[in-house]
């Protein structure tokens, strides 16, 4: 049977219908999904988790910082969306990244973001969201400490060591990949495809507060975690 996947490309037909994209890349995106599907199976598989919604932002997006000269580009995030009526928790994915990034750095980048997903997931069951929406910063430098301290250990959630090596390839600890970096520099930026600036405030995860309950969690991060938690650690018996 195939799997149901929960994939939202609302914003790109968007796009397309509005001109900003043209039938070519349109086309180019909807190939890429059987290769986001492979990449989306095999981190599942590393986790032993189900990946969590999918969104897609059609634009390059980039984070401009209050000096008026730094710039991030942001490839994926991890968010909270208002997907059919109800806020969820989800990935998003850029639509110049799906196209431009090879497949085993689309397999890190989704392990990158499942990791912020389970610390998200687990950082809402505990009602302690200050860390999540305070302290944002303000210099690329301090991005990277904000994106390294939201997350959890690769290695406690992490079942296969080939993906564990993509994520230390790849991260550092932002995407670093020269190849991915030129493509989009040609077929995208020069193109004037869309491309997105946005403040260091809109980057930052927004918890609405009063829905807060009604954002469903995955029980089985949770789950796991306890039992994790209630591990004696093993270096002691060593």
């Amino acid at each position: 049977m195939p799997i149901e996947r929960e994939l939202y490309f609302e914003r790109v037909n968007e796009a397309h219908e509005k001109g900003k994209i043209g039938d070519d890349t349109l086309r180019c995106f909807f190939e890429r999904l059987p290769t986001l599907e492979r990449s989306v199976s095999s981190v599942e598989r590393a986790f032993g988790l189900d990946y969590p919604p999918i969104t897609f932002n059609p634009n390059l997006v980039i984070i401009k910082y209050p000096d008026g000269f730094s710039r991030t580009v942001i490839y994926a995030s991890t968010q909270i969306q208002r997907l059919s009526g109800k806020f969820r928790l989800c990935v998003e994915i850029t639509l110049p990244f799906l196209l431009f990034a090879r497949e085993d750095l689309l397999r890190a980048c989704l392990a990158h973001e499942f990791l912020h997903y389970i610390f998200i997931t687990l950082t809402l069951s505990g009602r302690s969201i200050e860390g999540l929406t305070s302290g944002k910063p303000i210099a690329p430098e301090l991005q990277l400490a904000f994106d390294e301290s939201h997350t959890v250990k690769a290695e406690d959630w992490i079942k296969d060591e080939g993906l564990l090596g993509l994520i230390k390839k790849y991260f550092k600890p932002m995407i670093s990949d020269p190849e991915l970096e030129e493509n989009i520099r040609e077929m995208w930026i020069k193109k004037m495809l869309p491309t997105t600036e946005i403040s260091v405030d809109e980057s930052m995860l927004r918890v609405p507060i009063m829905e807060l309950d009604r954002i469903p969690l995955d029980q089985r991060i949770i789950e796991i975690s306890k039992v994790k938690s209630q591990r004696p650690d093993q270096s002691e018996n060593l």
